[in-house]
């Protein structure tokens, strides 16, 4: 039990993240002490080359005219620093014109090998643990040039303190790492813990709880966000299919319910060979309302499965509209309603022809239907004249700046009010339903969506706006297709009168 408990808690992020801290504090850490300790040395080596550039412009300052002094006091001073400066090994050495050595103070090294003219015109380098500083002095007879020295061992004892420093701080940050990383792993992986515990606890039921937002501002308060945002998507879902399933199940048992009393009253005997005929004409009815309803259905669950494909074929807008409008023409003339459309160019656009043609007939038969229930309500013993003043108008044009075609489909009809407004698209959604009813035939609610389905699978947009009284404009913008080649534009202007 203990090992399983020990290889799960190896196996978990939270001991990979705390290596990976471990390691970057360790190597940071190490890294900047190994940085320190190279800029100490360097600054020390730094100063003793300032310090024997300074002694040297001294010396010299013995031969300048004016500065003269006597030679043998000058070597007593020199002997004298040279004592006084046992620790670090200080001494001068002076050279004539041909390179050997003339005179040197006390500490000098012996066997120095004779200077190399790389290293008199370096000016500073090193023999041995010796670092020099060699420069040459104009005007004086006694020697042509002078070089003073200093025993780098204290350099190599400083740095022996500074590497034990480095080895304590370096032991120190290595025994911290660990609890350090141990700390910010935890806290890295909070949130994700947070996940595992909310998801555990979320049921289909329930979809309230979230995870916290610290207000840090970092990438673990983005993570929460994103998935909060998730699970709201996922709450909608739900919802949304919680919702479709309701609906479509009271749908479905209206006419399965209109069917049955019918058989029922069928099978019940008694009637005459007349009154079977209705019963099966109601059977045949609902049983085409049915039909209707689950194609919708399979439509609906098709966009939603990002399965509504459109086929790859060119398509003439142009010639689907007027089609549209031609089916269509006979039953605004029977309701009293001018249909007219005006004269397109050729418009091609890529897509499924049963599919547009489809939005077109829901987008025309809403129009028809509710600019109709406007007059039938509103004038219900009006004059010929004043029934026949209901109007749809169907415009279709090209705008070539954006690629799209652009459909617009208004009437005067009763519209739409404004809190039902950004819901038409919802499905089974129909906004002031007895009115409808009451002025005319009911539909399902699903038509709109499927229109927003179909649009939207064309990589296309639909919008309405709509004042109530004053009728409703839906806009569609499809892309246009890359290639047009498509017959002529068919007229399409017609109207009733």
């Amino acid at each position: 039990m203990f090992f399983e408990r020990l290889s799960a808690a190896v196996r978990s992020l939270r001991f990979r993240l705390m290596l990976w801290n471990i390691a970057a504090g360790v190597l940071t850490g190490l890294g900047i002490l190994v940085a320190v300790r190279e800029g100490v040395r360097y600054t020390l080596v730094y100063d003793l080359d300032q310090a024997l550039r300074e002694d040297l412009t001294e010396i010299k300052a013995y031969f300048r005219p004016g500065g003269a002094q006597d030679w043998s006091t000058l070597q007593d001073e020199l002997n004298r620093k040279a004592a006084t400066h046992n620790y670090h090994g200080w001494f001068v050495q002076f050279f004539d014109r041909a390179g050997n050595p003339t005179w040197s103070s006390q500490n000098t090294p012996r066997g120095f090998p004779p200077l190399t003219d790389d290293q008199r015109s370096a000016q500073t380098f090193h023999i041995n643990q010796f670092r020099l500083r060699y420069e040459r002095i104009d005007g004086a007879a006694e020697v042509a040039a002078v070089a003073v020295g200093c025993n780098e061992g204290f350099i190599a004892r400083d740095m022996v303190r500074i590497d034990r420093l480095v080895a304590i701080v370096g032991l120190v940050v290595v025994l911290v790492a660990p609890i350090g990383g141990y700390l910010l792993a935890g806290r890295t992986t909070k949130i994700l813990g947070d996940l595992i515990h909310t998801t555990d606890q979320l049921r289909p039921s329930e979809f309230k709880e979230r995870l916290p937002i610290l207000g840090t501002g970092d990438e673990l308060d983005s993570l929460a966000r994103t998935i909060n945002g998730l699970l709201d998507r996922i709450a909608d879902y739900l919802q949304q299919k919680h919702d479709f399933l309701a609906n479509a199940a009271h749908e479905l048992r209206t006419p399965l319910a209109a069917i049955r009393s019918s058989v029922e009253v069928a099978h019940s005997g008694g009637r005459s060979e007349e009154e079977y005929r209705e019963l099966l004409d109601d059977v045949i009815e609902q049983c085409s309302a049915l039909q209707s309803l689950v194609n919708q259905l399979l439509l609906l669950a098709e966009s939603d499965a990002d399965r509504l494909m459109t086929s790859a074929e060119a398509v003439s807008l142009d010639e689907l509209v007027a089609r549209s409008i031609d089916m269509f023409q006979a039953v605004a003339e029977f309701r009293g309603i001018r249909l007219t459309a005006n004269r397109p160019p050729p418009i091609a656009i890529v897509g499924n022809r049963y599919h547009l043609r489809q939005v077109l007939n829901n987008l025309l038969d809403n129009a028809i239907k509710f600019t109709a229930a406007r007059y039938d309500q509103d004038q219900p013993s009006a004059e010929a004249e004043s029934i026949r003043s209901g109007r749809i108008n169907v415009q279709l044009t090209r705008d070539d700046d954006r690629q799209l075609a652009i459909l617009r489909i208004a009437d005067n009809g009763i519209g739409i009010p404004p809190e039902s407004l950004p819901k038409v698209f919802d499905r089974f959604y129909r906004a002031d339903k007895a009115r409808v009813r009451e002025g005319g035939p009911g539909g399902t609610g699903l038509g709109l969506s499927i229109c927003q389905a179909v649009v939207a699978a064309h990589h296309g947009t639909i919008s309405v706006t709509s004042q109530p009284g004053d009728g409703t404009t839906f806009v569609i913008a499809l892309p246009l297709a890359p290639v047009a080649r498509m017959p002529a534009a068919k007229p399409l202007t017609t109207s009733v009168t």
